[in-house]
C-alpha cells in the first residue's frame, strides 16, 4: 500500500477489489477526480472484471465431475523413485549417475519455454519498433495529438457500474442494516441521502456505495427482488446543458435516466421493461417528494 500522501498502482487496484478501509478509499475517490487517466484505468480494470465474471462465473458454477471429486479426495500411493533422464554423466569415473525428479524435469522446461517467448516476445517488439520509425520517416506531416474519448454518458457508467457489481458477492459496501451510516454516508461524499422506497414493487434495498462519477463521486444503491433479480439506482450530479436519454433497452439490461435536485438519476436492471418503468416512476415520485420536503 502507498503512503498516505501518494497514491499508486497498489491503491487503485485495492479500489477496484473493495479492499481499501473507508478514510483511504476516500482519498483514492478524490485522487480519480482530478486525475483522469487514473480514473480511466480504474474504469478499464472495473471493466475487466466485468467482463471476466460474465465469461466464467457460469463455468465457476458448473459442478465437477465425479472422477474429478474422486481423485481430488483419493490419498495418494507411496512416493515413487526418482526417475532417471538417462543422460551420460560427465564427471569423474566410478561417480554415482545424477538422478532428476519429474518436477525438476517439468520445472527446467517451463523455464526454457518461458525464456523463448520472452526472447520472441522482444524480437517482435524490435520489429514493430523498427517499421513504425520507417514509415514515420516516410511522412513528416504533423499529426494532431491524440485525444481522450470522450466521456461516458450518465446511463453509460450507471450501466457499467450495475454490471461491475451487482452480481458480486458484496455488491454493497454498507448493507442496508446499518442504514444510518449509509445515509449519511451518501449525503457527505454525494449530497443525496433519500434513498427511495420501492418495497411496494417488491424491490427492498439492500445496501449502497460510492463509485467514481464525471467530476465527483456517484452514489449506487442496489435493489432486489425476492425471487433474486437485482436493479440498482444510479446517481450523480447532472450537468444542466445534458438533457436525459431517452430508456434503453439492450439484449437484457434496461435503462432509465430522468433529472431532480441538480441530479442525474438513472434505474438499471435486467427486470422486464414495463416493471423497469414501474419502479422508476417510483422512484422519481419518491425523490421528488424528498426534494419538496427539503424546501
Amino acid at each position: 500500500m502507498s503512503s498516505s500522501g501518494t497514491i499508486g498502482d497498489a491503491d487503485l487496484h485495492a479500489l477496484v477489489d473493495g479492499e481499501l478501509d473507508a478514510e483511504r478509499r476516500r482519498k483514492v475517490e478524490d485522487h480519480l477526480l482530478s486525475h483522469p487517466n487514473d480514473a480511466a484505468l480504474v474504469e478499464g480494470w472495473r471493466r475487466q472484471n466485468a467482463a471476466l465474471r460474465a465469461a466464467f462465473e457460469p463455468v465457476a458454477l458448473e459442478m465437477l465431475p465425479l472422477s474429478l471429486k474422486d481423485a481430488a479426495t483419493r490419498t495418494s500411493g507411496p512416493q515413487q523413485a526418482p526417475i532417471e533422464t538417462g543422460a551420460i554423466h560427465w564427471g569423474r569415473p566410478g561417480a554415482s549417475r545424477p538422478t532428476l525428479r519429474l518436477d525438476e524435469i517439468r520445472a527446467s522446461r517451463r523455464r526454457q519455454a518461458a525464456l523463448t517467448t520472452i526472447v520472441t516476445l522482444l524480437a517482435g517488439a524490435a520489429v514493430a519498433g523498427l517499421a513504425a520509425l520507417v514509415v514515420a520517416g516516410r511522412n513528416d506531416a504533423p499529426r494532431a495529438p491524440v485525444t481522450a474519448a470522450p466521456a461516458q454518458s450518465y446511463a453509460g457508467r450507471a450501466g457499467l457500474a450495475y454490471a461491475t457489481y451487482v452480481s458480486d458477492a458484496r455488491p454493497v459496501e454498507v448493507d442496508i442494516s446499518r442504514r444510518g451510516e449509509l445515509v449519511a454516508w451518501l449525503d457527505e461524499r454525494v449530497g443525496f441521502s433519500r434513498p427511495p422506497d420501492l418495497a411496494a414493487l417488491g424491490l427492498r434495498l439492500i445496501g449502497g456505495r460510492v463509485t467514481p462519477g464525471l467530476a465527483a463521486p456517484a452514489g449506487l444503491l442496489i435493489y432486489e427482488r425476492a425471487d433474486g433479480p437485482r436493479v440498482a439506482l444510479y446517481f450523480e450530479r447532472a450537468e444542466a446543458s445534458v438533457a436525459p436519454l431517452a430508456p434503453r433497452a439492450g439484449r437484457d439490461v434496461t435503462a432509465i435516466e430522468w433529472r431532480a435536485g441538480g441530479f442525474a438519476f438513472v434505474l438499471v436492471g435486467r427486470l422486464p421493461q414495463e416493471d423497469m418503468q414501474a419502479a422508476a416512476e417510483r422512484a422519481a415520485t419518491a425523490v421528488a417528494a424528498a426534494e419538496g420536503e427539503k424546501r
